[in-house]
């Protein structure tokens, strides 16, 4: 059964840009590495690994898939991809800026659901400190990586290692978007993900 029901979407969808729609199931048997290879279609996967002193084992691992968008900077020109892979790429005086202009969304809280449920992954190069300083001589590209690159997960796969739960939450549009045409989509992701893990 997913949370929450669609009356508790209704209301959290007129107030919030995302809302988050979750299943738990139990999670004795399914590890991080098995999820992957499940949900695994050939587009962007992310593991995410808690780890305590280096040593143990964490309480949460994550695994995002699903892309809804990827920004990335190369060189102060800013491509923004969307999840059906088309692209615009124009000049940005600060990809900072704009990045952060990519994550000015809302989401609805879940007191349910631990304190990461999607936002942002990927990395910010060392050479992103020159869209804050202004540094002559850049060094040559010997490796063709962006300086900065994102991506926004619609989905996640929530390892709970202390309760042996694993969590699948999916990010619902919420205020501008029919909301039962918005919840059915998460129910479908949902449903999916649920069967391929089984």
């Amino acid at each position: 059964m997913s949370h929450p029901d669609f009356a508790q979407f209704q209301s959290f969808a007129s107030q919030y840009d995302f809302v988050p729609v979750y299943r738990k199931l139990i999670g004795d048997t399914l590890t991080p590495v098995a999820a992957i290879a499940a949900l695994d279609d050939g587009g962007p996967l992310c593991l995410f690994e808690s780890v305590i002193g280096g040593e143990k084992v964490g309480r949460y691992s994550f695994l995002a898939a699903d892309p809804i968008k990827r920004v990335y900077a190369v060189r102060n020109q800013l491509t923004v991809v969307d999840a059906d892979g088309d692209s615009v790429t124009q000049h940005s005086d600060d990809p900072l800026a704009d990045l952060r202009a990519h994550l000015q969304h809302t989401v609805a809280p879940s007191d349910a659901l631990p304190p990461f449920i999607g936002g942002a992954i990927g990395y910010a190069g060392y050479d992103v400190v020159r869209y804050v300083e202004k540094l002559e001589h850049p060094p040559a590209d010997d490796r063709g990586l962006p300086d900065l690159d994102f991506s926004f997960f619609h989905s996640l796969c929530i390892f709970d290692h202390v309760s042996k739960t694993v969590t699948l939450v999916t990010l619902a549009a919420g205020h501008g978007v029919d909301p039962a045409t918005s919840f059915a989509a998460a129910e479908e992701r949902l449903v999916r993900m649920s069967e391929r893990l089984s």
